[in-house]
């Protein structure tokens, strides 16, 4: 935690000193899954790849709505995701790892199954509901998962929240950009509590003024809560106000000093060599052979009933099928 202190407090006196120009992380996301709605299709998740780069490079259109105090420090912030092309153990991947498992309900970090090395990808495990009441997801500071918590180390995310489209929706599909920004060292703008309004609080971030966070999307003079005259910044990634569309200059430069630090391995991420081992280094996509899977609408049935079985393949598109199953009709 001191060490990644001291990467910001250097950054901040020095906020050019960007070790790359742009910072591409490679991502892995992990549907788990019981055969439900959970099991989000590839094009919902690359929606969500699409948005969170959106975000992240100021590219949304919504961008327009910042009011006056914060347009001019709203950034792109020069870090891109990039889905891996390649697993842990060079295989071909789309990125995308598909885990059937009864874990998807009532989700914590025991849900965090086949987890990659988080110095190598960033884990994001999508589930079907998480224990905790209230809770659309959730990702730890990178000086919380030191040592023994590399295994928890990722981000945990409902299906629902997980893009725009399928079981997603416009209006919740920033949750994980908001996530992202935990991962990455960046605190709520109240500061490291999950209950805005109940305090004027701070994030430790030069650029964004005390506030006591919002719950739904205020005027900016109605936001001039905490000191008179001061508009908070309740359109940052960082706040509960569904009408978030910003990155603030410092908090860029805060979360590049968490890239820099080699706390909880942010700084390999995006070395060069690891952008290779992990299919990244370019945007080139691959071409998979399938993961056959399947799953039955009932696994015990009377002799003359019917079983009608759906094909889960993944990691690719399938080009064949065979399958048997002697002594039914068909068999």
């Amino acid at each position: 935690a001191d060490q990644l202190q001291q990467a910001r407090e250097f950054m901040f006196a020095h906020p050019d000193n960007r070790a790359a120009a742009t910072y591409v992380i490679p991502v892995v996301f992990h549907i788990i899954h019981d055969y439900g709605v959970e099991n989000i299709s590839d094009a919902q998740v690359l929606d969500q790849v699409a948005i969170l780069n959106r975000d992240f490079a100021k590219l949304n259109a919504d961008t327009a709505a910042i009011v006056s105090p914060f347009q001019t420090i709203a950034v792109a912030t020069d870090i891109e995701f990039r889905l891996a092309t390649l697993d842990p153990d060079g295989n071909c991947t789309n990125g995308i790892d598909r885990v059937a498992s009864k874990r998807t309900y009532n989700a914590d970090d025991g849900s965090k199954l086949n987890g990659w090395p988080r110095s190598m990808y960033l884990n994001v495990w999508v589930v079907n509901t998480i224990g905790a009441s209230g809770v659309a997801g959730y990702a730890y500071y990178p000086s919380s998962v030191t040592g023994a918590g590399l295994a928890i180390d990722g981000i945990i995310i409902l299906h629902d929240y997980i893009g725009s489209i399928g079981t997603g929706s416009p209006f919740r599909s920033r949750a994980l950009t908001h996530e992202v920004g935990h991962w990455l060292d960046l605190a709520h703008t109240w500061g490291s509590t999950n209950d805005p309004g109940v305090y004027c609080g701070d994030d430790g971030i030069p650029d964004t003024p005390q506030t006591k966070g919002f719950t739904n999307c205020p005027s900016a003079a109605a936001s001039q809560v905490c000191n008179a005259g001061v508009v908070e910044n309740y359109q940052n990634y960082m706040d509960y106000s569904y009408c978030s569309v910003m990155f603030t200059y410092y908090q860029k430069v805060a979360m590049h000093a968490a890239l820099t630090s080699n706390v909880s391995d942010r700084d390999n991420l995006w070395s060069t060599n690891n952008l290779v081992e992990t299919g990244t280094y370019t945007t080139t996509p691959s071409t998979c052979v399938p993961v056959a899977d399947f799953n039955g609408n009932r696994t015990m049935v009377c002799q003359g009933g019917t079983v009608t079985y759906t094909d889960y393949s993944w990691n690719g598109t399938p080009t064949a099928r065979n399958w048997s199953f002697p002594g039914g009709t068909p068999s």
